[in-house]
């Protein structure tokens, strides 16, 4: 005998069906956060475990591998480079200077950054614990455990919860508000820690120093001045800052501080960058106005799942302009999907897995979201 229970999940939603002995049998329906191995279409548990097993063979990447340290000399603040900012071919020793859109191949620099290591522990701990979820079976658990103890509790090796260096500029600046961009892929942890959360290899007493993290990060995004300044941005920087504030919020408990943010979207968020006819100007303005665009609406649909959650409706909230989050969607929809070309075509090519896959979640989640609309 079967029974079939939905697991609610920030960016993840999934459906498990148990055994009568309680352990997980199949996992299915998807994520909107899409990776090589998988797509909304064939996560199933014989992918996912694959996907875990060849997670158990990686080693642990760690802040301090790294060679060089940040400004500080402790390895454990995590630094990354500004990706749009390059070498100055007439000032080859002076600062570096902004090309939009084309990232420097130097943020890849493991010896000196840190973002390739924050988004290999991110893949590691995802794989692992949807094979756990898949599976039941232990091993995947532990191996993931070992990792979040390393990123989230061992205070030898563990981050520091703060992005004062990320998105630094040689020769302009140590870190700017934009780094904390880099940690979106933390909301993808955050599903994870929900996954593991039954596991036995990851106790109870270790969760919640994992959660006191979380709740440091979040004091600091909203106390700090580069915090500040992030929340201030107006394109998709702010409303990224607002999603990972609010799922952090609500995932250590502070539900009260992520209603607020979530709250305030329509107006602080939406009605100032959703125009009436659903376009993104801020985005649309950008040298990847496609790619933009899409990301911008997956932190938008990253709130709106969070907010389902605590009983806020951002789905079909409009602004005064008529605007909404469903016709933000149907705006760009024919454009991502070959339809319609753009006048002003990116500078490199987009990719619409992710965004299809935020869609798809919405819809599952939220029936009523852009009806009759079938993705490719």
């Amino acid at each position: 005998m079967k029974t079939e229970k939905w697991i609610g999940i920030i960016g993840l939603s999934v459906l498990v069906s148990f055994s009568a002995a309680g352990s997980p049998a199949v996992f299915a329906k998807g994520a909107w956060i899409d990776t090589a191995e998988y797509t909304a279409e064939s996560e199933d548990s014989d992918a996912l475990v694959r996907g875990a097993e060849k997670a158990m063979a990686k080693p642990i990447p760690k802040l301090t591998d790294k060679t060089q340290a940040a400004p500080t000399g402790d390895k454990r603040d995590y630094i990354s480079l500004a990706i749009y900012w390059w070498p100055d071919p007439d000032n080859p020793d002076g600062p570096y200077v902004r090309h939009d859109g084309k990232i420097n191949p130097e943020k890849s620099d493991a010896s000196r950054y840190d973002a390739p290591r924050l988004q290999q522990m991110t893949k590691l701990v995802r794989s692992l614990a949807r094979g756990y979820a898949a599976s039941g079976d232990e091993r995947y658990a532990k191996r993931a455990a070992e990792i979040l103890r390393v990123w989230f509790v061992d205070p030898a090796t563990r981050m520091n919860p703060n992005l004062r260096y990320a998105q630094t500029i040689p020769g302009r600046e140590k870190g700017n508000h934009n780094g904390i961009i880099d940690t979106v892929s933390l909301i993808d942890v955050v599903d994870s820690l929900y996954l593991l959360e039954p596991s036995a290899s990851f106790p109870e007493e270790e969760q919640k120093v994992v959660k006191a993290w979380f709740s440091d990060y979040v004091d600091w995004l909203t106390k700090s001045e580069l915090g500040r300044q992030e929340a201030a941005a107006k394109n998709n920087h702010g409303v990224w800052y607002d999603a990972q504030t609010a799922v952090y919020a609500h995932y250590v408990g502070r539900d009260d501080l992520a209603r607020q943010i979530i709250a305030a979207v329509p107006e602080k968020r939406m009605e100032p960058q959703i125009a009436a006819d659903g376009s993104l100007p801020l985005e649309l303005a950008r040298t990847r106005p496609m790619n933009y665009s899409m990301y911008v609406l997956r932190a938008y649909l990253t709130l709106a799942r969070v907010g389902d959650e605590l009983g806020l409706n951002l789905y079909d909230a409009q602004t005064k302009n008529g605007a909404s989050l469903a016709k933000a969607c149907e705006y760009i929809l024919p454009y991502v999907s070959g339809e319609k070309t753009y006048e002003k075509p990116d500078i490199t090519p987009f990719h619409v897995k992710q965004f299809f896959a935020a869609i798809r979640l919405a819809q599952q989640t939220h029936p009523g979201f852009l009806p009759g609309i079938t993705l490719p």
